[in-house]
């Protein structure tokens, strides 16, 4: 596979994704309403990220117990310098359950 499958308009796709799941505020990158994220490639979707002109979306599940300031700083630092002159837009369309068990419950 050659970056050309990953890239579209100069943006690895794969990357940015893996970059912004990677932030510790984020549970997932989410498709769907509202803002129905997905980038197609060849035989592939990767789910969460759009590319749209000079604007990169990314649509996530907030992880529970985390606040939105710390996730959109996380996101802006990661995704920024791989999104290029593009404006980073954060969609946020779900938050994750709280976590169940553990001591103390």
């Amino acid at each position: 596979m050659t970056d050309a499958d990953t890239t579209v308009d100069g943006v690895d796709v794969e990357q940015l994704a893996a970059a912004v799941e990677d932030c510790p505020a984020v549970d997932a990158l989410v498709e769907g309403p509202p803002a129905m994220a997905a980038t197609y490639l060849p035989r592939r979707r990767i789910t969460g990220i759009r590319i749209d002109g000079d604007v990169v979306t990314a649509q996530v599940r907030l992880r529970f117990g985390s606040t939105v300031g710390q996730l959109a700083r996380q996101v802006w630092r990661a995704a920024t310098p791989l999104a290029g002159p593009r404006r980073v837009d954060i969609v946020v369309a779900d938050i994750s359950e709280p976590p169940t068990g553990g001591a103390g419950q």
